[in-house]
């Protein structure tokens, strides 16, 4: 290698470009101050949950092992969940905009591509790493910590941090669209995981404290091959798979579907029992578009994946129904549930935060800007398939809801346990799919809008409980009632609230007199009415503002001319 390029480098030009951009912009601050809140404050808790648990802070002296093992492992897992999120579009971003074409021809080598990329995502990472030592240093200060184990931790965190970037990268250069890299992302995460736990952080940190530091050292030799092969696949990748046109993998699969059908259809001499629309736009043309070209708006699509979810509900409703002679246990049919719920979430989140940041990717939404349709009915047509797919989740749903009706058919209450699971399903989907409009429509990036929908979704379903638990676990204290009153309008509290309506709540509830049973139909009256309100606020900003959140010119005023002698 030449002086030259050595000296070019350590110039680093597409790293300081990284960092410029990434400086330029408030969400970096707001994301490392909200990430530093939330470690500062569960680090707390932990702390102080043992010196109460021992009787004071005297005695919480000798206790800093199990600190800092909870801090580590709990970084461990911050890694695990953010890093892959923040790497997994550094190549494929390139890819979207097309610009990767032009970063192969310029002097860098691809080499320098792959851990330039590298280094301009982990610097993040390992600032939020940097921000966990004073608490290390607070858990050491306790005793309990030799000094091998307090520095295999750093270690370990350090190298955790480069195996997850790696695995980004890789997983960004092969694939060519940011949503295929994050998926693949986190599934290879944790076949991995699965497949070799020696080569990972979390089970090198749990053999580290029976270690010297140069034998948790030698351990992490594996760990620093497989990120080794991750940046030299990620090199192997970056050339090879830099041109690859996007596809979609659900659409792909359902078209080879299709033709598996159609030949087999020959057999039975041409059967349809299901035929597509009008094969025209006719008045709706952003509207048939999203419900015969997508794969989650067609109706065949969709009547597959309904039959996906529907068939093993009701093998499992049968078999609960059937096997027990004391009935079902209904613990299984709400977990059930309770997984509908996440997978149907996740999939209206997806559906509808990328409706619109998918044509900025693919640089289509001038077109639509350029049709004569106004904001509001470019939107209300581009949630059509997310309306279709909405409608096709409401079976799994109701089957679960009156499979749990019919079997308590001596209840005099299970209808209102059917007519309050049903509200939530009417009121939460719907409510989901705007909130992840209104999120596409402000954010650009459509993993970045998937992503921030599922976070706030995250933290307004996690927050709740967490802090329950932290006031009655962590401080041993007794939530007020009001506290109650307002924790409970989580939405997945009132879930499980409503699930919890078995015949023995329902009996306790029938005997309870108008005072007591007043706070329960308040409370529910409360859920619903808020989130219906809330739902009815998204709708209408959205269809308001359509025009200047979809980025739409507004035409100039119109200025009267002045009448001049020049008139007569």
């Amino acid at each position: 290698m030449s002086s030259a390029r050595i000296l070019r480098l350590f110039e680093l030009p597409l790293l300081a470009k990284e960092l410029n951009e990434q400086a330029a912009q408030k969400r970096t601050y707001l994301i490392r101050f909200f990430y530093a809140g939330l470690l500062f404050v569960a680090a707390c808790g932990l702390f102080y949950g043992n010196f109460l648990k021992g009787g004071g802070s005297a005695s919480g002296l000798g206790q800093g092992r199990h600190m800092f093992q909870n801090l580590v492992t709990l970084q461990f897992w911050s890694i695990y969940l953010f890093l892959p999120a923040i790497c997994c579009g550094c190549l494929t971003i390139e890819k979207e905009h097309n610009s990767l074409s032009l970063l192969l021809i310029t002097t860098l080598g691809p080499w320098e591509i792959v851990i330039q990329k590298l280094l301009g995502r982990l610097v993040p990472m390992l600032t939020f790493v940097l921000l966990s030592f004073p608490l290390m240093a607070v858990a050491y200060s306790f005793g309990g910590i030799t000094e091998d184990y307090l520095w295999a931790g750093i270690l370990l965190l350090v190298l955790t941090c480069f195996q997850a970037a790696a695995l980004s990268v890789m997983c960004s250069a092969f694939y060519p669209t940011t949503v295929e890299a994050f998926i693949a992302n986190y599934v290879l995460l944790v076949v991995l995981m699965a497949i070799f736990p020696f080569g990972w952080g979390p089970w090198l940190f749990g053999r580290a404290s029976d270690l010297p530091f140069w034998g948790t050292a030698l351990l992490s030799t594996f760990l620093v091959s497989l990120s080794a092969g991750f940046l030299l696949g990620a090199r192997l990748f970056l050339e090879r798979r830099a041109f690859v046109p996007p596809k979609n993998a659900l659409l792909g699969l359902f078209q080879r579907l299709d033709r598996f059908f159609n030949d087999a259809n020959e057999v039975t001499g041409g059967i349809v029992l299901v035929k597509d629309g009008d094969p025209l736009p006719a008045l709706e043309p952003v509207a048939w578009r999203e419900t015969t070209k997508k794969s989650l708006g067609t109706f065949r699509y969709l009547f597959r994946v309904l039959v996906v979810l529907e068939a093993p509900l009701i093998v499992v409703c049968a078999t609960l129904g059937t096997s027990q002679p004391g009935g079902p246990d209904l613990d299984v049919v709400s977990r059930l549930l309770y997984g509908l719920w996440c997978l149907g979430g996740a999939m209206i989140v997806v559906h509808a935060g990328s409706v619109v940041a998918s044509e900025r990717t693919r640089q289509t939404l001038d077109v639509l800007l350029a049709s004569p349709m106004t904001g509001a009915e470019i939107l209300q047509q581009k949630l059509r398939g997310v309306q279709r797919l909405i409608h096709v989740l409401l079976v799994p749903f109701s089957t679960i809801f009156v499979f749990e009706v019919w079997w308590y058919q001596g209840s005099a209450f299970r209808w209102l346990y059917l007519i309050l699971a049903l509200g939530t399903v009417a009121i939460y989907l719907p409510l989901l799919a705007w909130l992840a409009l209104w999120v596409g429509l402000k954010i650009r990036s459509q993993i970045k809008a998937v992503l921030a929908t599922l976070a706030a979704v995250a933290c307004w379903l996690v927050v709740p409980v967490t802090e329950r638990a932290i006031i009655s676990d962590v401080f041993g204290m007794s939530i007020p009632s009001w506290m109650e009153a307002l924790l409970a309008l989580n939405p997945a509290e009132q879930i499980a609230a409503i699930e919890d309506l078995n015949p023995a709540a329902l009996r306790s509830i029938r005997t309870m007199g108008e005072e007591q049973l007043s706070p329960f139909a308040w409370l529910w009256l409360v859920n619903f009415a808020l989130y219906t309100a809330l739902w009815i606020v998204l709708r209408r900003r959205c269809l308001r503002d359509a025009d200047r959140l979809l980025g739409r010119v507004e035409p100039p005023p119109v200025v009267p001319i002045s009448v001049t002698g020049w008139d007569h």
